[in-house]
């Protein structure tokens, strides 16, 4: 069975394909075309361009309307503005080679898939993670279209409650916008009121499916280190012990020497299994490094400023914000969790080598086995910008800061 036929691996692809930020043509021969770098990040650069302009005319309207607009409704574009910040930087994310390697590693050699036929234990593990990715890209999907739809949604119905869709509008009213923008056009006009909503409906569609996403890539990349270091921790409590004899009735209290050549032999499958999942892992980590280091910088700040935005308990702005605050910090703290996998399944294998039968082998196994003890002792954290270690105590770090910058601005809001 081919990996892209798994069902979250075809709606993981078909939605990062659509906003050109899946590396399709590292699966197929290269093309000999001078057009070949045009077709492949043509639509992508198309995307980056736009996000970049409209993240100036965001800035402009900011600094036209610095004194004019209410402390809290300023939230609103500073929000958009470091979002189309996190798109800038994603979007250039499938560009990079290591991202590319990266993908194509995983599709074609590190996916479970490829293992599921060694032994039964790892076509239940293969099982048990199709299943979550499976529930994770269900998840992340409906995120994604809700919160589209509800952040475009609101301006729409604010706007025809307060008559501005009908033919008679309101004298001196203004269009209500999911993003603002400093246009040389008047926005006022329903054309341009249109042809606006449009656009933030589809860059809101590129904006959040980037986000969900992607991180349901790094969630799926993540679930199958687990599943591998599961499988290896497996490997390490069924270990062989000494075999029993015909006719002897005490279990022996050393290998054999046959014995000891296969314990050499299965020492040194395991060894090259774990070096394999932990080049994964660093390849994973240097390539996401500084996603990760934005992203946790964008949740830091933005987190506060959504809170003030719901905290006003406006029906406009619940309608408004409401999901988008409950989806960013659930994927915050879907992340932190995830990730914690790995490091908790790390520190567990180092109890298991030790639980090997270390004291029935010679002294070649046992010095092996000593070095084997020494290197899953590293850790094996995913770290942001190879210093901050993602995990739950980040999150919680970062959920505490927030809240307390929430308390500031709130405070200073009421002066």
């Amino acid at each position: 069975m081919d990996v892209f036929n798994l069902r979250y691996m075809k709606r993981m692809r078909f939605s990062l394909r659509s906003v050109g930020a899946w590396p399709g043509h590292v699966f197929k021969d290269p093309p000999t075309s001078k057009l070949a770098a045009i077709s492949r990040y043509g639509y992508t650069s198309f995307l980056f361009t736009i996000c970049c302009i409209g993240m100036v005319a965001q800035a402009m309207y900011l600094v036209n309307n610095k004194g004019i607009l209410p402390f809290i409704d300023l939230g609103q574009s500073c929000l958009t503005l470091l979002l189309c910040f996190v798109y800038i930087q994603r979007t250039a994310l499938p560009i990079q080679t290591a991202y590319q390697e990266l993908v194509k590693e995983f599709a074609l050699k590190f996916h479970l898939i490829y293992y599921k036929n060694a032994t039964d234990f790892t076509a239940k593990i293969y099982n048990k993670i199709n299943k979550i990715c499976e529930i994770a890209a269900i998840v992340e999907h409906a995120q994604l279209y809700l919160v589209t739809f509800m952040f475009n949604a609101a301006p729409l119905y604010i706007n025809y409650r307060a008559g501005m869709l009908s033919s008679d509008r309101p004298v001196n009213a203004t269009f209500d916008h999911s993003v603002y923008y400093a246009l040389p056009v008047d926005q006022n006009n329903g054309f341009w009121f249109t042809l606006i909503c449009v656009y933030n409906w589809y860059v809101s569609y590129n904006l959040g499916c980037v986000f969900t996403c992607q991180d349901l890539q790094i969630c799926v990349f993540v679930f199958h280190i687990w599943g591998h270091l599961t499988i290896l921790e497996h490997n390490l409590n069924y270990f062989p012990r000494p075999r029993i004899h015909v006719g002897s009735k005490t279990e022996p209290l050393r290998y054999s020497n046959e014995e000891n050549v296969e314990v050499a032999t299965e020492l040194k499958e395991i060894i090259k299994y774990y070096i394999m999942i932990k080049q994964f892992i660093t390849k994973t980590s240097d390539t996401f490094s500084v996603t990760l280091c934005v992203y946790l910088g964008f949740h830091l700040v933005s987190d506060c400023i959504l809170l003030l935005e719901c905290s006003t308990l406006e029906i406009d702005a619940l309608v408004k914000y409401g999901f988008l605050t409950v989806a960013l910090h659930e994927l915050l703290i879907q992340l932190s969790v995830v990730f914690e996998l790995i490091s908790s399944k790390g520190d567990g294998l180092a109890d298991a080598v030790y639980g090997l039968p270390w004291e029935c082998m010679d002294n070649g196994n046992r010095r092996t086995v000593l070095i084997l003890l020494q290197i899953v002792q590293q850790s094996l954290s995913l770290k942001a910008c190879g210093m901050v270690p993602v995990g739950v105590q980040t999150m919680l770090a970062i959920l505490k800061a927030s809240f307390s910058y929430f308390l500031m601005l709130r405070t200073f809001a009421n002066l």
